[in-house]
């Protein structure tokens, strides 16, 4: 039995830490979307998720902190941190659909010339 080599951290990597392992299903628009590309792309859907998460962090923790008398900073606490993830959320679904791993047929009709780069 031959024991496997073990790894040089000193080398540079054989591989990018950005590893897609499936290849995208739907037209490519933007291969690498930088985070101005994937907020202005984000369609209306996933702004009112944003809002509907915040709204919803708010009285979540207004309710559950009014059982020990901070109740609001601890709404405010609430509906930042789920207004944070829904915004993340919703960057990573436009990112996807820039990239073509999900339908991205207004992006495709709306031709957006801004974000037009060359395949790689």
């Amino acid at each position: 039995m031959t024991w496997p080599e073990p790894p040089n951290y000193y080398e540079a990597p054989k591989h990018g830490f950005k590893v897609t392992l499936e290849n995208p299903t739907y037209p490519i628009i933007n291969p690498d979307p930088s985070i101005s590309d994937a907020i202005t792309n984000m369609r209306r859907e996933n702004w009112s998720m944003v809002a509907g998460l915040a709204s919803l962090g708010y009285v979540a923790g207004y309710y559950f902190g009014a059982k020990v008398y901070w109740a609001r900073p601890t709404a405010l606490f609430t509906s930042i941190f789920l207004g944070k993830t829904g915004l993340l959320w919703g960057m990573s679904d436009s990112a996807h659909r820039l990239m073509g791993f999900k339908e991205n047929g207004k992006e495709v009709s709306a031709n957006m010339p801004q974000v037009q780069r060359e395949a790689y």
